[in-house]
């Protein structure tokens, strides 16, 4: 059971915040979860194509279809750790897509809370920046794990996005402008490098995972063949009876 705190009111959000809620309550929705937790907040943050929030993420290389791919290997994983691997993909989402709306867990307040102490009363700032602060920078949960998966790194994560938030508060009007083309472009390939090998050791992970599975799976049959065999010798060699 999720650890349920009491609905956020959207109505009394500012309108950027409550389009990030909104849109999470949507991806939570669409990934079949009972309710909308930080991953959702930074699926919703990382579909939007206009934000200096968004942007930072594209840059480290975490589109939304990459965090969806992400938060699938880190659901997979997670069950692997209790025993249950090779599990179809598909299975990883509630097959029923209802319309019931999704609770809220405790870790999504933790998050405004974090976004709110560090947006603190500066009005140029970017609210969407201060929520994937919020976001980013919790040491457990889903979205470490997951962004560890896809080899982002998440200090540098964080130092890009308070970097962007000083950018935001000195130019109001700025784009995701905080860093030269340059240097966006060295951290795209930086990035595109780290996922493409956690992808890699994602792939011999499971590999080995499916060898030792396979051993374990012939290890009886060995046994039972070297036991029929170990019988079969002692009858071929066993002495006949003799009589008086």
């Amino acid at each position: 059971m999720p650890d349920e705190a009491p609905r956020i009111r959207e109505d009394r959000l500012p309108q950027p915040i409550r389009d990030i809620v909104i849109a999470a309550v949507e991806e939570a929705q669409r990934r079949g979860d009972s309710a909308v937790a930080p991953e959702h907040l930074m699926l919703a943050i990382a579909a939007g194509s206009d934000s200096r929030a968004s942007a930072v993420l594209a840059d480290f290389g975490i589109g939304h279809d990459a965090l969806d791919h992400a938060l699938d290997v880190e659901a997979a994983r997670s069950l692997a750790v209790i025993g249950i691997d090779e599990l179809d993909p598909a299975l990883l989402t509630a097959t029923n897509r209802t319309a019931t709306r999704p609770s809220w867990v405790s870790t999504t307040r933790e998050v405004f809370r974090r976004a709110q102490v560090a947006g603190g009363r500066r009005r140029g700032r970017s609210a969407e920046l201060d929520v994937l602060y919020g976001i980013v920078t919790a040491n457990v949960g889903t979205v470490p794990r997951a962004l560890e998966y896809a080899g982002v790194d998440r200090d540098a994560l964080i130092g890009r996005v308070e970097r962007e938030r000083l950018v935001a508060d000195d130019d109001p009007q700025r784009g995701a402008q905080g860093l030269s083309a340059q240097e966006r472009q060295v951290i795209r390939r930086d990035a595109q490098r780290r996922m493409q090998d956690a992808r890699h050791q994602a792939q011999r992970d499971a590999q080995a995972r499916r060898r030792e599975t396979q051993r374990a799976a012939r290890a009886p049959q060995r046994d039972s063949r070297a036991s029929e065999a170990d019988a079969g010798s002692d009858s071929a060699t066993g002495s006949e009876p003799t009589s008086d």
